[in-house]
């Protein structure tokens, strides 16, 4: 035990160096999806809760669309809920610092129970808590990324935890249904779906590895295995079902409820010919720095560490007997690789037919279950060298290396601490910005036109020369100074094991660290300007109501505004957004006044600013950085952010109605309503009907939103919603209508199907813990009045 809180604390001290800057710089991450989508949503997810509602309903953006339902606002996620307590700006970055810690200690848990012991495990927790996956996506600004990524060695863990304990399995079981609901409500359902394929793949594989080693081999054994931890993977999910139900409802009517095509479905694969990048990352270059000459959609990273690939072959190799985890473990960093091909695996288009698969985009989201696995290998490879050393000495009885060696490996580490250190990072890191001082590379790839270009391919070529010298000489030094290490520490000869983990994990987290830094540091904004970006800018007052109960304006930004979410800060109906799923009436029409043509977008840009889409949805004002000149706006605003245009169509209205006697037109009734209330859950509004009318608002259709109508007698009225042709609410108002109310009604069947779910889990925790401590049964007892 006390190894195991050394290791722990020595892990727990890995990660605060690895993102010292946000401890000590007072930054977070900020940059990407962060600062487009995410912070916003938390914001908006924080201000609801604490007002006492749970934010149904998202108002500001696509003209209103569904929030709790969109899994990515992650909503019940206790340790975001947690977070709350602290200052919105430094949210992402202690969830940062949380999930890296989540990620590291879960590894170690895992290759502990692999038959690892606790100081090379620390190797383990390293290589997974800091790895390249996690950290190229920091800057991209993917949260949820990060944060699915660190529930993975988790899942293995419990996994392995059911399939090898000889006691009871029930412990281990609701382990696994805890671990899949919170790994389902961290809000990445791409990797949640993965986790539970590849828990259950483990499972049944390491069933029959474990299985076959026995006396008396009975594949049925491991069936039932498997089929009885599935159910309480199952389980896990079913106590999420205040999530997964609305998320299913949303999912059936939302853009991707048809699935994707093949090739959106593996854009940013991991493609075979980067398996180099798993021992030099920068191979083909990156896209801090601008030099990643590669093509865009293959911007994915594997890397663990340049030492973890070699310490995994060693265990695979010569001593794969020894460790009955090593073949399990080989076969699914394998499959886990070869997913991560996507494109570049033919067998991928067969596995994106199977039920589930073809929803989910970047097959690259695999790469995290070859690392957890390559990771525990390289620790089982630091064990195998450790025996072997302390075998060595007890036969020895001496000291293995000679003095001129341990010279030499001096010498080495000096040459390594000195040069790569304090002058090799810095110069391999710019030597590719030497060459590209004349040109600009797009992220998105190299084009044929481009290199036809006899200057910029003379100097592509030297920057794919440099990229391609310096990954390999910053190997070389790596893997020099991991061998000097190693070297030196044979040396001791009391604990092997100790110092031998000790340098080869320093020598890791060196490598790490330097890899990741630049990537960190990218993507970290200090808090007083996080805190800055919530407030609003010059010009926004002439357009944000005074009172909520004005109906706001809606207002679209154009292409050239890459932050619509963010007007959510400042309560601005925007009908932009930026998020994968939005709903599929929305896309219709919104794609009928684009001509997407059927595209596939998540980042709504728009470019028609006169179109009866935006009279139907109210649309007043347009933001946009350009000049424009049409009759159909006028200049309003012009100022160093945005210029504000006023559409000037006399068609716009939030609500119209039809009547017996008008043919079938719509007609506006603005100036006839006076609104009551106006907030995300509920709309009131007074509006006189003499007659029987049919009345369309410029609100989306969705399950869930009702309308009641308050007559001259004043009883009320429900009135059933109907969808317009177009997707809007449409509903039928009586004559003698006074004033109508609309308002969302959460359905209640997820919270009924979460409290069933609950009840059971802790009922089976109450019975794991009597079975395993007289002392609960006597509490029990106890509390029961049966005190004997």
């Amino acid at each position: 035990m006390k190894k195991d809180l050394l290791a722990l604390m020595l892990i727990c001290l890995a990660v605060f160096f690895g993102a010292g800057s946000i401890v000590f710089e007072h930054a977070a991450p900020f940059r990407g999806d962060i600062s487009l989508q995410f912070y916003p949503w938390k914001v908006f997810t924080q201000s609801m809760l604490s007002s006492g509602e749970i934010p149904y309903w998202n108002p500001y953006v696509y003209g209103g669309a569904p929030f709790l339902a969109n899994i990515q606002s992650a909503v019940f996620y206790p340790f975001d809920l947690i977070l709350f307590v602290f200052p919105m700006e430094w949210f992402f970055g202690l969830s940062l610092i949380l999930h890296l810690l989540l990620a590291s200690i879960g590894t170690y848990f895992f290759a502990r129970i692999c038959c690892v012991t606790p100081f090379p495990s620390i190797i383990a927790s390293i290589a997974y808590g800091l790895n390249g996956f996690t950290m190229i996506h920091i800057p991209a600004g993917n949260h949820l990324t990060y944060a699915g990524a660190a529930w993975v060695p988790w899942m293995f863990w419990v996994t392995a935890g059911f399939i090898l304990t000889k006691k009871s399995r029930l412990p281990w079981a609701l382990g696994g249904a805890f671990i899949t609901w919170m790994h389902f409500l961290c809000g990445h359902p791409q990797m949640t779906f993965y986790s539970m394929v590849f828990s259950f793949l483990f499972s049944l594989l390491l069933g029959f590895w474990m299985e076959r080693r026995s006396s008396y081999f009975n594949p049925f054994i491991p069936l039932m295995r498997t089929a009885a931890w599935s159910s309480f993977l199952l389980l896990g999910i079913a106590m999420a079902g205040m999530q997964l139900i609305p998320t299913l409802e949303y999912f059936s009517h939302a853009n991707r409820a048809g699935g994707l095509t093949l090739q959106a479905a593996t854009e940013f694969s991991f493609a075979p010919h980067r398996l180099i990048t798993l021992l030099c990352p920068e191979y083909y270059g990156t896209m801090i720095r601008g030099t990643h000459y590669d093509s865009f959609v293959y911007w994915s990273c594997a890397y663990a560490g340049a030492i973890i690939p070699f310490l995994a072959l060693i265990v695979m190799f010569r001593a794969g007997k020894r460790y009955p985890m090593v073949a399990p473990l080989s076969a699914v960093a394998f499959l886990g690789l070869l997913l991560a091909w996507g494109r570049g695996n033919p067998v991928y288009a067969m596995i994106f037919q199977l039920p589930g698969f073809g929803h989910f985009r970047a097959p690259a989201k695999y790469i995290p279950y070859y690392l957890v696995c390559i990771s525990v290998l390289g620790a089982l490879g630091v064990e195998y060298l450790s025996n072997r050393v302390y075998i060595r000495q007890q036969k020895s009885a001496c000291k293995l290396v000679k003095n001129s060696q341990t010279i030499i490996s001096t010498i080495l580490l000096g040459a390594f601490f000195i040069f790569f250190i304090q002058f090799g990072a810095p110069i391999l890191s710019g030597l590719a910005d030497k060459t590209m001082f004349n040109i600009t590379l797009k992220i998105s790839g190299v084009d044929s036109a481009i290199q036809q270009d006899g200057r910029i391919a003379t100097n592509l070529n030297q920057l794919m020369i440099w990229e391609k010298a310096a990954s390999l000489l910053r190997l070389a030094f790596i893997l020099g100074a991991s061998i000097a290490a190693y070297i030196i520490a044979r040396r001791f000869t009391k604990s092997p094991r100790f110092v031998i983990s000790l340098a080869l994990g320093f020598i890791l987290l060196l490598d790490l660290h330097y890899f990741g830094q630049n990537y960190l540091l990218a993507s970290l904004q200090d808090v007083n300007v996080i805190r800055q970006s919530t407030i609003p800018t010059q010009g926004i007052g002439m357009i944000r109501p005074p009172r909520k109960t004005i109906l706001p304006d809606r207002i679209m930004n154009r292409k050239d505004i890459d932050y619509p979410n963010v007007f959510m800060h400042w309560h601005l109906h925007n009908i932009a957004g930026y998020d994968p799923m939005s709903l599929s009436a929305y896309n219709q029409q919104i794609g009928l006044m684009e001509d997407w043509k059927g595209e596939y977008h998540d980042n709504i840009k728009l470019e028609n600013f006169d179109h009866p889409v935006l009279d139907m949805l109210n649309v007043r004002y347009v933001l946009t950085l350009e000049e424009l000149n049409s009759p159909a706006i006028n200049l309003r605003y012009e100022g160093a952010e945005f210029r504000i245009y006023e559409r000037l169509s006399r068609k716009r209205a939030w609500a119209v109605i039809k009547t017996p006697h008008n043919d079938g037109e719509w007609m506006s009734v603005d100036s006839a309503i006076k609104f009551t209330e106006y907030s995300p859950h509920r709309i009131a509004f007074k509006y006189v009907a003499e007659q029987p009318v049919e009345m369309r608002i410029s609100e989306w259709d969705y399950p869930g939103w009702k309308a009641q109508a308050t007559l001259m007698n004043h009883k009320t009225q429900m009135l059933p919603i109907e969808p317009s042709d177009e997707g809007l609410r449409c509903f039928k108002v009586p004559a003698g209508t006074t004033g109508i109310r609309v308002f969302y009604q959460a359905p209640r069947s997820g919270w009924i199907l979460s409290c069933i779910s609950g009840a059971f889990f802790a009922l089976l925790l109450v019975l794991t813990l009597i079975r395993r401590n007289d002392r609960y049964l006597y509490i029990l007892q106890w509390a029961f009045g049966r005190d004997y």
